[in-house]
């Protein structure tokens, strides 16, 4: 049966607009996924992992100047720059998408 508000229903059944108040939170809004930041990726052997040792370096497929990928659950849903924020790690969104 069509809905009468014309307001979009996910295939959870969570009003996607919020309902008709549009302040009412999206039940998703609060499931925790698990996001990573893809700096590159490097092939080594069994043998290889088995011998590092702390100071060691693992070379990788990509250069700083590549974008870095942000995954959600192994899923790349942006590309960015990596920066520095308050002596910390970040990833300044340049793709999204």
């Amino acid at each position: 049966m069509p809905r009468k508000d014309n307001s979009e229903t996910s295939d959870t059944g969570i009003l996607a607009d919020g309902g008709e108040n549009g302040d009412r939170k999206r039940l998703i809004d609060h499931v925790e996924v698990i996001c990573e930041a893809i700096l590159g990726s490097g092939t080594i052997t069994i043998g290889q992992l088995d011998r590092l040792v702390p100071g060691e370096m693992l070379m990788l497929d990509s250069s700083p100047a590549d974008p870095a990928e942000i995954r959600v659950n192994g899923k790349v849903i942006a590309r960015g720059e990596v920066v520095t924020v308050d002596d910390r790690f970040a990833i300044r969104l340049t793709e999204i998408g």
